[in-house]
């Protein structure tokens, strides 16, 4: 499900007003994009991951989930696109899987 997080009325559901914390069903995933693009639903991240997502993983998720994740983490810098995203997380795993040995 989706989350509602500006009030809208959807014409492919009979007009029906939905508002501000309403769940919006995930049926249509072009729709739910598109409504997500378009600033009107934010899409919950299903899981609530005990040990750091793999960087093939954190790919994969769409950029609203992606920009979430960071900032649930406290990971602070530019995630306007992609690869900067991938590069602030690729950080974090590193910091979180350096176990503090050294070579020195």
């Amino acid at each position: 499900m989706a989350k509602v997080i500006q009030a809208f009325r959807e014409r492919y559901h009979g007009m029906k007003l939905y508002k501000i914390d309403d769940e919006y069903p995930e049926g249509d995933t072009d729709r739910v994009q598109y409504l997500t693009e378009q600033g009107f639903l934010e899409e919950k991240i299903d899981f609530e991951p005990s040990a750091p997502l793999n960087l093939e993983v954190f790919a994969a998720l769409p950029a609203p989930e992606q920009k979430k994740l960071l900032a649930d983490l406290g990971i602070d810098g530019d995630d306007g696109n992609v690869e900067k995203r991938e590069a602030l997380y690729s950080a974090y795993l590193a910091s979180v899987n350096d176990d503090g040995d050294s070579d020195a």
